[in-house]
């Protein structure tokens, strides 16, 4: 089987033709990869050897795909049959599950059926991002899980999303405005239409630290019910300056970050949770794999009726895994801003 590897951490990468084909175990599918999505973990796995759990590392973590083999729960549990177009995260670091290869494993329990009303590039860019900001929302803001087919009533309550021109601050913007809240959003000014199309008010980040607290108390008169830091900034000031002044209304302090490498912590009476994606479909990860397989239904759906969008994206290459290389290379240095970089790897 063909694939796109890393030998060891900070070799360069290449096309192979020796990988073993998976087969699906308990609870698991396996899926033709047909489009995979670049994120910055793959650099870091590649450069670094960070959350690589066997090598060589397989490029890709993020795709779109159709089912070509069903365990028996995949399809009795989770409707995941033979022919099931699907997309989503998958295993971290782990060989027979990374998407930049002919097939790779899926958990079915943390797999997403890829919504109908976008194709299979839309698709490969929702995995990371969306159950990114699912954890976020619905785990760690304790926003509680809703029917997406009913109108939720306006909160006179706000969420402040930090990085809100961001992949997974965009999708949480979204998710937070179709559980009814008010969302306020730091972001350039470069992005800023962007991040008002979502559904948001914003402020710019790039103003000083006071400017920005004055800013946030001005719009949300101190009823912030949390606060989601998506641009995972080491030390994040302006929520630590949020807590600490007086206008801060509410009883709980709720802070979340992407950021799970730092050591954050918490501070003035606040809970600090890391959101953390990397143990995704893991047997260990049981409250992260039940989170997710709680809210899967309501994010296909809410995208469905368009209360979720993509997110913008750059198609690398005409397809092929040596494609994969180049689109690793162009992720790695930052060429792509903001914007999903996808692959075809091959066609179905």
């Amino acid at each position: 089987m063909r694939g796109t590897v890393v030998e060891k951490a900070g070799a360069e990468p290449r096309v192979v033709d020796y990988l073993e084909k998976p087969t699906p175990g308990p609870g698991q599918i396996l899926v033709k990869s047909l489009y995979t999505a670049m994120n910055p973990v793959d650099a870091h796995m590649a450069i670094m050897g960070a959350l690589v759990v066997e090598w060589p590392l397989v490029i890709g973590c993020d795709a779109s795909g159709v089912v070509v083999e069903a365990s028996p729960e995949a399809e009795s549990r989770y409707n995941l049959k033979t022919g099931t177009y699907v997309c989503g995260c998958t295993r971290i670091g782990v060989a027979q599950f990374a998407t930049g290869q002919e097939y790779f494993l899926m958990d079915a329990q943390v797999t997403i059926p890829k919504p109908e009303n976008v194709d299979l590039v839309q698709a490969a860019t929702l995995g990371v991002a969306l159950e990114t900001a699912a954890l976020a929302v619905f785990q760690a803001l304790r926003v509680d899980i809703f029917d997406p087919e009913e109108q939720q009533s306006e909160k006179d309550e706000w969420m402040v999303v930090l990085g809100g021109g961001s992949s997974v601050g965009g999708a949480a913007i979204q998710l937070l405005r179709a559980a009814g809240y008010r969302v306020l959003a730091s972001c350039s000014g470069r992005s800023a239409g962007t991040v008002v199309g979502l559904g948001a008010e914003t402020f710019d980040y790039k103003t000083s630290v006071p400017e920005q607290v004055n800013k946030v108390f001005e719009i949300t008169n101190g009823k912030i019910a949390g606060i989601l830091d998506a641009a995972a900034n080491d030390n994040p000031v302006v929520a630590k300056e949020l807590f600490k002044h007086e206008s801060w209304k509410s009883n709980a302090k709720l802070f979340t970050t992407t950021n799970n490498w730092s050591n954050v912590g918490s501070w003035d009476g606040g809970q600090t949770h890391e959101v953390k994606l990397g143990p995704i479909g893991s047997p260990d990860a049981t409250d992260l794999n039940n989170t997710l397989e709680n809210t899967i239904p309501v994010l296909v759906k809410l995208v469905e009726n368009g209360k979720v969008k993509p997110g913008d994206y750059e198609i690398i290459g005409d397809g092929g895994f040596e494609d994969i290389i180049k689109a690793h290379k162009h992720k790695a240095g930052g060429a792509s801003g903001q914007r999903k970089i996808v692959v075809k790897v091959q066609d179905e």
